[in-house]
């Protein structure tokens, strides 16, 4: 039983991670915009969104 539950845990934080559609938006001094989108997990979203900011432009993945 306990292996059971083990595996069962394990499968839950597998399809936590699993990869999603995500919006790059992008702040600057002329207001919000939508960078595009990127099929990946919440953390590689995170990274590319924020690869995609400037010195005068914030992005982030929502």
């Amino acid at each position: 039983m306990r292996h059971f539950s083990a595996i069962l845990i394990f499968v839950i934080m597998s399809l936590a991670s699993c990869k999603k559609n995500y919006t790059c938006e992008c702040t600057n001094s002329n207001g919000t915009y939508i960078a595009g989108e990127v099929e990946a997990t919440k953390s590689k979203a995170k990274k590319h969104c924020e690869g995609l900011s400037t010195n005068s432009t914030n992005c982030l993945a929502k």
